[in-house]
């Protein structure tokens, strides 16, 4: 994936926004943190996942 880099800027974008908003005490601050927290360690998870995938790939042509 070429845009990997964007995702996680814009992930932690959101997060430091809604920490800011939480020492503001605005409402539904934890609500933003807690799912921006949860949507980037998904995002993070599937990443890896499709790293993993790739490196078997390039292990099994260098076996070859």
């Amino acid at each position: 994936m070429k845009n990997e880099n964007l995702f996680y800027t814009i992930g932690s974008t959101i997060i430091l926004g809604a920490a800011i908003m939480k020492i503001l005490d605005v409402r539904y601050a934890n609500s933003i943190l807690i799912f921006s927290f949860v949507g980037l360690q998904v995002f993070q998870s599937w990443h890896v996942s499709q790293l993993k995938k790739r490196i078997n790939e390039l292990e099994k042509k260098l076996n070859q």
